[in-house]
């Protein structure tokens, strides 16, 4: 009997232990399924963040300035003729060169056609400077003279100026400025823009960061800077 009881009591032992394993184990269970309940929200959070605004497209490297391997990306939606846009053109620029290496500026089309009539037709000719490498140069060019052109019934005269001043090829400019499949890049940025919700000019994102209008002038750095910080 006395062999019985202590077989008895080392079971009753056991079974407590088992049963405290088993406990613990359903605590654990528990926890960790609430922990992994918990972070679904915020995977899903992050996820949308990530999406939020939807795809871009690569940028030829034409229309782009700044550090090739820079860690934060800039990409402007704007206007050729938007007086907004002009007046931020030098903050831009100003904000490459600041942080020299570390940003990357891509240009996107986005003329606002129902609002300035030689929108696209600017967009165009900085299109056409493009395919020669003179994006930047035309581009900047056409900002310092938009009051000269914008209003005009056929600015065509005016974009030949700037293409002999910014030293393309005449000839060459003026062939594709007179095809319109030089439109092509221009309405693929317009669409691209459009789905990510653009709507004014200049519109930038800066990372998964959206800044629209003069805005960008007094916000771009704390952007830029907690993008960088990442």
């Amino acid at each position: 009997m006395q062999g019985y009881s202590l077989r008895a009591r080392l079971c009753a032992e056991g079974a407590k232990i088992w049963f405290y394993i088993v406990l613990m184990s359903s605590r654990i269970s528990s926890l960790t399924a609430g922990i992994i309940l918990l972070l679904i929200p915020v995977a899903i959070v992050a996820i949308v963040k990530q999406t939020s605004w939807g795809p871009v497209l690569a940028t030829p490297q034409a229309r782009q300035i700044g550090g090739p391997e820079a860690k934060v990306a800039i990409v402007e939606y704007s206007d050729f003729q938007c007086p907004s846009c002009a007046h931020m053109q030098p903050v831009v620029h100003s904000f490459v060169d600041y942080y020299h290496g570390r940003v990357r500026l891509a240009y996107k089309y986005f003329p606002l056609t129902k609002l300035h009539k030689n929108a696209l037709n600017s967009a165009h000719a900085a299109q056409c400077a493009a395919e020669q490498n003179k994006f930047w140069p035309y581009g900047d060019a056409l900002f310092a003279t938009q009051m000269s052109w914008a209003e005009l019934a056929d600015p065509t005269t005016t974009f030949m100026a700037i293409a002999r001043q910014v030293r393309l090829d005449p000839g060459k400019f003026q062939a594709c400025y007179a095809d319109p499949k030089e439109l092509a890049p221009i309405e693929r940025d317009m669409d691209e823009g459009r789905r990510r919700q653009v709507s004014a000019t200049p519109t930038f994102f800066v990372g998964e960061e959206r800044i629209v209008g003069g805005n960008f002038a007094n916000e771009g750095s704390g952007v830029i800077e907690r993008q960088l910080r990442k």
